[in-house]
């Protein structure tokens, strides 16, 4: 099975310091419920992602990427909840470890939270759930255009070129 061509290392190194730039403290303990059990850390490691990155660890380095994107988005619009948009990037992601209910049972308490997970609890977006889907989005294009280009330039160290399509 194909794997995360990312240290496990570096993808966690990257989670944990986006939670260290969440300053709202229950928000933090939440997140520990998650980030410090390592069995949940050890079957979040494994799991695929299903739309693009398709390799265990997938899901994992999307966190990472979508993570890291979103502050630097923070650096050049403070004004947005960045505490409120890192908590959802990482919630959503454990979220695939569970059922819906399970997981909401740890989300209950949070009602700015649920929109994130639950699209049909949304009822007026607010600009950090718009945010949340753009990055989500802004990553799998991404992704997929560097996949498409490692496959043209393999395509061309191989000299067959016949069969590419272009971007």
């Amino acid at each position: 099975m194909k794997k995360t061509p990312y240290s496990y290392d570096f993808l966690w190194y990257q989670i944990n310091y986006a939670y260290e730039n969440i300053k709202k403290k229950k928000y933090r303990e939440l997140l520990n419920k998650f980030l410090t059990n390592e069995e949940v850390k050890t079957k979040f490691n494994k799991v695929i992602e299903k739309k693009v990155r398709r390799y265990e660890g997938g899901k994992l380095e999307k966190t990472a990427s979508v993570l890291s994107i979103a502050l630097c988005m923070y650096d050049n619009y403070p004004e947005i909840d960045i505490d409120l948009l890192l908590t959802a990037i990482i919630l959503y992601s454990f979220s695939s470890l569970y059922t819906k209910r399970e997981f909401y049972e740890y989300i209950k308490d949070y009602p700015e939270l649920i929109p994130f997970l639950y699209r049909k609890k949304r009822k007026k977006p607010i600009l950090e759930v718009l945010l949340f889907e753009d990055l989500l989005k802004l990553d799998d294009k991404i992704m997929k255009y560097i996949f498409q280009r490692r496959e043209k330039d393999d395509w061309h160290r191989k000299g067959d070129i016949s069969g590419w399509k272009s971007l």
